[in-house]
């Protein structure tokens, strides 16, 4: 699995996956994703193959249910609860992201929080 991170998330995180052999890229770390609207960022992270991490339920959600309503298959979103994993917290949030890249393969168009890596 390939991941993107949405901009709340450093770029701190995708570099220590990176570090550790993951395919991360952050939203923060490229000039063409910065700002992008959600649906844009969505779009983006297929384009790449690439997983969407990210902490906003809120907006992401619904744009799966318009892909499965359209029957379109995504890579993926990954959901962050803020209270669990702190923004700030970035060596819970790598080792949560790297147990989930570690995985099992959750083929596509899924929908998973992020669990800790215990």
């Amino acid at each position: 699995m390939k991941l993107l991170l949405d901009e709340q998330i450093s770029g701190k995180v995708a570099a220590r996956l990176r570090e550790r052999g993951h395919d991360v890229a952050a939203a923060t770390d490229d000039p063409s994703l910065r700002g992008l609207s959600d649906p844009d960022l969505f779009e983006a992270a297929q384009k790449q193959g690439r997983a969407l991490l990210t902490y906003n339920q809120v907006d992401f959600e619904p744009i799966t249910r318009e892909f499965a309503q359209a029957s379109r298959q995504h890579h993926g979103l990954v959901l962050i609860h803020p209270t669990r994993f702190p923004s700030s917290d970035f060596t819970r949030l790598t080792a949560a992201a790297e147990g989930l890249l570690e995985g099992p393969d959750l083929g596509m168009s899924f929908l998973v929080w992020l669990q800790d890596s215990r």
